[in-house]
């Protein structure tokens, strides 16, 4: 089932066509946010393509398997753009990064990929590295508590985290004919290969699978975490001005007013002005301000949130996501564990 779709990048096309139209904007920066424009419309194709052939197989109508495409999640001051994000009933996590490569995309013995223009190489950094920061942080996340994951008989689950790059299905995939050494070249894929890099997934783990099912959750709990998870999302604020050094141009001093022609001998009559009035001989000084009581000096500490049932302190995060859901939670807060106590009203 999908949980969440796509934040549309209608809005940043608009405020970077309208900077283009700027008649202080140099060429050379214009030759930029076209290029930026580019890039985010080849984006949007790429995760677009992405997003079709995986809801194709696991979106609606598929209860085994929650997607939450474009999650956005920050912490300790890191952040993770996971352009697709599919997980199972046995808390398996895919994150996939979807790439748009127009001409095909080389990786070399070493690890190291390139792209092509016109047909030339040029070097980009590795997809693999950057879905792996992505894992470390979701991963550091879950670790640490700041996102709650469900139980299972009383102990608390542990996800597993799968790694995938998808491409576009017209682009060239160029590997090394010594791959051996590169870790995780095979999870380079193409889009329309997603359901069949993932069943062999789940091959691969079918001889643990009776050891598996001791840790299997329900659909109705596969479905409260994916929300509850998607709650975590950061939408980007970019201040496209600033990104490429764009400033208003200074106003234009207004023009003095050309004085009048007088004929001779006729004089214009100058306003009276009165007379200044005179400074107060002393001035009683002002009452020193009342100092604040001690409580009001320092910052009031901040309520601790927790859960109505166990107690158990809550993030902010979670207290969001309770009280946006006032007709379930009835405008009290739950951990995670304890939410699956207050279904969704029929």
């Amino acid at each position: 089932m999908i949980i969440k779709h796509a934040q549309s990048r209608d809005r940043d096309i608009e405020e970077l066509t309208a900077l283009l139209a700027l008649p202080h904007v140099g060429s050379a920066t214009k030759r930029k946010i076209e290029s930026e424009i580019r890039k985010i419309r080849a984006g949007m194709a790429g995760e677009k393509e992405a997003a079709y052939n995986i809801d194709f197989h696991y979106g609606e109508h598929k209860e085994n398997w929650v997607v939450i495409h474009d999650l956005r999640v920050e912490y300790q001051g890191s952040t993770a753009q996971i352009d697709h994000l599919l997980i199972n009933r046995f808390l398996e996590i895919y994150l996939c990064e979807s790439k748009q490569f127009g001409e095909g995309v080389a990786v070399n013995e070493h690890g190291e990929f390139s792209a092509f223009y016109q047909g030339r190489p040029y070097g980009i950094p590795s997809p693999i590295e950057q879905n792996e920061r992505h894992r470390l942080l979701l991963k550091r996340m879950f670790d640490d508590g700041e996102i709650e994951v469900p139980t299972r008989l009383g102990l608390r689950m542990k996800p597993n985290f799968y790694s995938l790059i998808l491409v576009g299905n017209s682009a060239r995939i160029i590997r090394p004919n010594n791959g051996k050494n590169v870790k995780h070249l095979d999870r380079i894929i193409k889009n329309e290969q997603v359901r069949k890099r993932i069943n062999k997934d789940t091959d691969e783990v079918s001889i643990v699978g009776t050891l598996a099912v001791a840790k299997l959750i329900s659909c109705e709990t596969l479905r409260d975490f994916a929300e509850y998870l998607a709650s975590f999302h950061c939408p980007p604020r970019y201040n496209w001005k600033a990104r490429f050094g764009i400033t208003d141009p200074a106003p234009q001093p207004a023009t003095p007013a050309r004085p009048q022609h007088q004929s001779p001998g006729r004089q214009t009559a100058q306003p009276h002005t009165p007379p200044p009035a005179a400074a107060p001989t002393c001035a009683p000084p002002p009452d020193p301000a009342p100092a604040p009581p001690p409580a009001q000096a320092a910052a009031e500490p901040r309520l601790r949130l927790f859960c109505a049932d166990c107690k158990k302190t809550v993030t902010e995060t979670v207290a969001r996501f309770c009280w946006n859901n006032k007709n379930r939670f009835h405008g009290k807060l739950y951990c995670f564990n304890c939410q699956k106590n207050h279904p969704q009203p029929k």
